[in-house]
């Protein structure tokens, strides 16, 4: 059975014949920090450091054909492509690296103990509605967003047998308005200035109806997952209150979510950390198929009761802790880890295993190779508990 046939079987709720399992498919949000990957090659005893930067904010890596091979990764990740001319710039003073992205986000990440690009200035965060007109929201239509596209698509669908993971420009409506008006203002707003929350949320809904409209005829036809992402919750429960998510953003996903839909059979994959437990019903009837990254370590995010009771409608992507197992637990205990979560998600298909986000720079690699060991030691359909 080839990879992207396994992976269709288990997104069609059906066994394929072994769990399918991915690492770097989503390019930022089920793939390797380039500390951790440079300790694991070292670990397998490869040479050379092969690692392509593909996020610079999380500082991820994509990893190479060597890994892929080495571990029987199923899927691989397919990124968008910038704005014809722009191009990222890295500054530095004395203590601090910082660029600022198309949207005018600028992040900073300290010198020799950063490990991330954290936003520090956010480009909406003074503006009224006066001003928001004043803002130059970044062209979806630009032709670099195509250039080349097309072509690196079908050679990956004609030439390999990997699922192919179309990855969406930037994060989703509601984190990125978020970033862009500033987290605690953009809170604000949803409730004491819903009218100015909602023209960003508009921006950013037009911004992803045209971006799709561009892509979509290019490669749709040749990509078998799409991603959207959009944060919705914390540690111990969701960062808004549900019903407001009901009325301010659900309209919206499922307005992008329905436009992607009629336009390509690929399977939908919706990015949501946290204690999102309270939002599946609704993430379900926007018609997502796919949830990641299941953040076993969030109040609620049991993976039994998941798939209980959104097995038959939902497919699970992620699911090893990476909170303390990965980071903190020994070889032993990643391979109990992942015992669990395919005992608890892979019955009847639905279930590709990763690691719950990406993997962290401090987890050792000695863990990241048990994890895709046990993988297959246990992920043999038909499934043992």
């Amino acid at each position: 059975m080839t990879s992207r046939e396994r992976v269709l079987k288990a997104l069609n709720h059906e066994e394929p014949d072994r769990v399918p399992v991915d690492l770097g498919g989503s390019l930022t949000n089920a793939s390797i920090a380039k500390k951790a990957y440079s300790e694991l090659r070292k670990y397998l005893g490869l040479k050379g450091d092969k690692a392509e930067v593909v996020d610079v904010m999380q500082q991820l890596v994509r990893p190479d054909e060597q890994i892929l091979k080495r571990f029987g990764i199923d899927v691989y990740g397919i990124g968008a492509k910038p704005p014809k001319g722009w191009k990222l710039a890295i500054e530095e003073d004395k203590d601090n690296y910082y660029y600022t992205d198309e949207w005018s986000i600028r992040y900073r990440m300290p010198k020799g103990h950063g490990y991330y690009f954290d936003i520090v200035e956010s480009p909406l965060a003074n503006l009224d509605m006066d001003s928001l007109k004043d803002y130059q929201w970044p062209d979806p239509h630009d032709s670099g967003r195509r250039e080349g596209l097309e072509e690196e698509v079908r050679d990956l669908y004609k030439n390999t047998d990997y699922a192919l993971f179309l990855n969406a420009p930037t994060s989703g409506i509601f984190e990125k308005s978020s970033a862009l008006r500033g987290f605690e203002n953009f809170y604000m707003d949803l409730v004491v200035n819903p009218k100015f929350a909602e023209i960003i949320l508009d921006k950013m809904l037009e911004f992803y109806l045209d971006y799709w409209e561009e892509i979509l005829p290019l490669v749709g036809r040749y990509v078998q997952i799409i991603k959207m992402g959009d944060d919705l919750g914390g540690q111990d429960g969701p960062l808004i209150n549900p019903e407001l998510y009901r009325r301010m953003i659900k309209p919206r996903h499922k307005e992008i979510f329905s436009f992607i839909k009629k336009r390509t059979d690929a399977k939908l994959y919706l990015h949501s950390c946290g204690a999102i437990y309270e939002f599946i019903p609704d993430i379900i009837e926007c018609g997502v198929d796919i949830l990641n990254p299941i953040q076993v370590s969030a109040k609620g995010m049991d993976t039994k009761r998941l798939k209980q009771e959104f097995g038959d409608k939902l497919s699970f992507w992620g699911g090893i802790d990476t909170q303390r197992v990965l980071t903190f637990g020994t070889p032993e205990d990643v391979e109990e880890e992942v015992k669990r979560r395919i005992v608890d998600l892979a019955p009847g298909g639905g279930y590709i295993l990763s690691s719950v986000h990406n993997i962290q720079p401090n987890v050792p690699p000695e863990n990241i190779v048990a994890m895709f060991e046990a993988a297959r030691k246990y992920g043999e359909y038909p499934i043992r508990g």
